[in-house]
């Protein structure tokens, strides 16, 4: 039997980008984020990566097969990082699943999330973008909520599939 994860998002982004720490606050973890060595699965329902697998192009293949089982792409940029190592198409390599922008780390003194959103898009990130605090709740439930929404959209039509 196949693990249909068409309901999962997986984060993706560079080292430091603070893709744990918003991992263990969606899913409720009370423990500090730890510098994330492998993948990490929660409850089938998100995956987290390790910022070297986006960061080193001879592990780009990991990225790239998990991708593949996951309905939706959050790529994670903090907002006091004004470079894009995003090579070109690289979250576009599966068509049709939902792409998300997450912006971090935006209470931090030298956040600049405007410049951020401008250079990703000059970059070709395209997708809707969010700006998160971890110290700002309604930023981290809006992110939540629009999860829930492609979790339920992928739970829906997988149900559609199976009774036909």
């Amino acid at each position: 039997m196949i693990l249909d994860r068409s309901h999962a998002f997986m984060l993706v982004g560079p080292v430091g980008a603070g893709k744990s720490t918003l991992f263990n606050i969606l899913f409720d973890r009370p423990e500090e984020a730890q510098k994330t060595q492998a993948l990490d699965y929660e409850s089938d329902l998100g995956v987290d990566t390790p910022g070297e697998f986006f960061s080193h192009p001879r592990l780009y293949h990991a990225l790239i097969n998990t991708a593949a089982d996951v309905g939706t792409l959050v790529y994670v940029h903090p907002a006091n990082d004004f470079e894009c190592l995003m090579p070109p198409g690289f979250l576009d390599v599966y068509r049709g699943k939902h792409l998300i922008t997450v912006l971090s780390k935006t209470d931090l003194p030298d956040a600049d999330p405007a410049r951020v959103k401008a250079l990703l898009r000059a970059c070709g990130i395209d997708a809707p973008v969010f700006n998160i605090s971890i110290r700002d709740p309604e930023s981290l439930n809006t992110l939540r909520k629009i999860l829930l929404a492609y979790q339920h959209q992928a739970e829906a039509a997988h149900a559609m599939e199976t009774c036909r």
